[in-house]
């Protein structure tokens, strides 16, 4: 009896591994993994840039991040997502954007501090998050703290453009420090 019991705990085995390669969507795709993630923000008065990379993937050795040194006012942002090659994603999520959506979510103590409005759209006029608007309120004393970025892959016709899929693409944490002017 025990000898079938192994076999069938070898396939699981073997079934969750391979679960775990990169995959492929409905376009036939190899789906490439996110490794940098590039944050530009321009205002009238200032540019801020931060980025996040993490090239040999979750598990190994931690991200190597630079804070995002922001002031009060209104900025334009643009984020660009590569491969640990260096290769584009950014280009990718966009023309596949009904299947990609941004979330960004400041922490606790950024919530009544900064405010992020998804900019762009994808075909089907729902949010993407590729662009967007940050308005950052004045404070007393320089804060910091930081935004998450999740990066959520829908198949197809399932983005809403409100709620998080139940696949991440990415996860990111981006350190923030808000200074005063």
């Amino acid at each position: 009896m025990k000898f079938p019991f192994a076999i069938a705990s070898a396939l699981v085995l073997l079934l969750a591994v391979s679960s775990c390669e990169k995959h492929s969507t409905d376009h036939g795709d190899e789906h490439m993994v996110p490794a940098i993630f590039r944050l530009l923000l321009v205002s009238q008065t200032d540019t801020a840039t931060a980025t996040w990379s993490d090239l040999d993937g979750p598990g190994g050795n931690q991200p190597q991040t630079t804070t995002l040194q922001l002031r009060p006012g209104t900025y334009q942002g643009r984020l660009e997502i590569f491969t640990a090659d260096g290769d584009t994603l950014t280009t990718v999520i966009r023309q596949q954007g009904t299947e990609h959506q941004l979330f960004y979510t400041p922490s606790s103590t950024l919530a009544n501090i900064v405010t992020i409005t998804i900019a762009d759209r994808d075909a089907r006029g729902m949010p993407l998050g590729l662009e967007t608007s940050w308005e950052i309120k004045q404070v007393q004393a320089p804060i910091s703290s930081s935004i998450r970025i999740q990066l959520y892959h829908y198949e197809p016709n399932t983005k809403d453009g409100q709620s998080p899929s139940t696949e991440t693409d990415a996860d990111i944490s981006v350190p923030v420090k808000v200074v005063v002017p």
